[in-house]
């Protein structure tokens, strides 16, 4: 009884870990950017310095997660009073943080250094990644928007979609989207995945990398 006890313990964190970043997002080719709006659209090109996104990654079965944050290097849509036409953000991968050790960790500068090397994102040769919206769809459950783009990262492209809030003003666009997965392997980042012969099973790495996106632009030229 108490052997079954504990094994349903370490089952239903397992379980938790792996649903704290969020839901896989639906993945594919690459779509076309159509040139939509209108004159009358309001350009919001000044990024708020709070924008950022979340990340999360854990090994094989949500144990050991890592997280932290990278900001933008740029954004800007076009938008008028009920959806975003038009939408593009530079993500500024030097600026990646590891925030899961306690303050002062050793893990911390190890961890961040090796996200940046070529086993990951291979940040001195692909120093950002993009994100380039293709459409906006009535969202549901708790979220007001469906948005789909184009993700590029290591010179891959993908077409992903997640729910998100969008609130838009005169004075400001905001986009705050659901956290969210992505399998790392479509863009090539298939550093100690599952299957990869030689690699003791601890050291295997989950495919889904969790994203929350946290974007705020300010109206202007």
């Amino acid at each position: 009884m108490k052997y079954s006890f504990i094994l349903l313990l370490i089952t239903g964190l397992l379980i938790t870990s792996c649903g704290d970043s969020g839901k896989e997002a639906k993945t594919g080719e690459a779509q076309k950017v159509e040139a939509t709006g209108s004159k009358d659209d309001m350009p919001y090109t000044f990024l708020d310095p709070s924008s950022h996104i979340e990340w999360s990654a854990t090994h094989l079965g949500g144990v050991n997660k890592r997280f932290g944050k990278v900001q933008l290097a740029g954004a800007k849509a076009l938008a008028n009073e009920k959806s975003i036409t038009q939408a593009k953000a530079v993500i500024d991968l030097k600026t990646l943080t590891v925030e899961s050790f306690p303050e002062g960790s050793e893990q911390t500068g190890k961890l961040t250094e090796h996200l940046k090397s070529s086993d990951f994102f291979d940040v001195a040769k692909f120093p950002t990644a993009e994100f380039e919206l293709t459409s906006v769809a009535p969202g549901e459950g708790g979220f007001n928007s469906k948005v789909t783009g184009n993700l590029t990262i290591k010179g891959v492209t993908k077409s992903i979609t997640f729910p998100a809030n969008i609130t838009i003003t005169p004075e400001a666009l905001t986009l705050d989207s659901a956290p969210f997965t992505v399998d790392r392997s479509d863009w090539g980042l298939t550093y100690h995945r599952k299957g990869t012969v030689g690699v003791p099973v601890d050291y295997l790495i989950s495919d889904d990398i969790g994203f929350t996106i946290h974007l705020k632009l300010k109206q202007g030229n």
